[in-house]
């Protein structure tokens, strides 16, 4: 009996898909701090959803789903987690079981478009070297 494959949403309420990042609770010098702390949380047991957590989320920067039914949301993303393989990230929502919510100690993060996009270089820097009006060059 073939299960439904597993998708990562690409995001969705302003936020793009971040990565796979560990929790942080089990890290020794972590004094029990989660990866997405400081902020607010839900647990929805069975009808936890990507948009539902990035819904609840609206006002932070971060949003995290974990162990298929928790949404963390917190303004930055603890330094102690890492990101690791998105397979790691492979347990399904309770809500939706064609997507991606963490897994045991791993949270599947969204980041707002707007903070993703402060990451994103700078590829064209715009600049007026010269501008001719007329004949004069100014």
């Amino acid at each position: 009996n073939p299960k439904n494959p597993i998708v990562i949403h690409a995001g969705t309420h302003g936020y793009l898909y971040h990565g796979c990042y560990t929790e942080t609770t089990n890290i020794a010098n972590s004094t029990n701090k989660r990866a997405l702390d400081g902020g607010t949380n839900t647990v929805l047991p069975d009808t936890m959803t990507v948009e539902k957590c990035l819904g609840f989320c609206n006002k932070y920067k971060f949003a995290g789903l974990e162990y298929s039914r928790e949404c963390w949301c917190a303004q930055g993303l603890s330094g102690l987690s890492s990101k690791v393989d998105d397979k790691e990230c492979d347990t399904p929502c309770d809500g939706n079981s064609t997507q991606a919510c963490g897994g045991a100690l791993r949270l599947t993060v969204y980041i707002t478009s707007a903070a993703a996009l402060e990451k994103v270089p700078l590829l064209l820097s715009l600049g007026v070297v010269g501008v001719t009006v007329l004949g004069s060059v100014f």
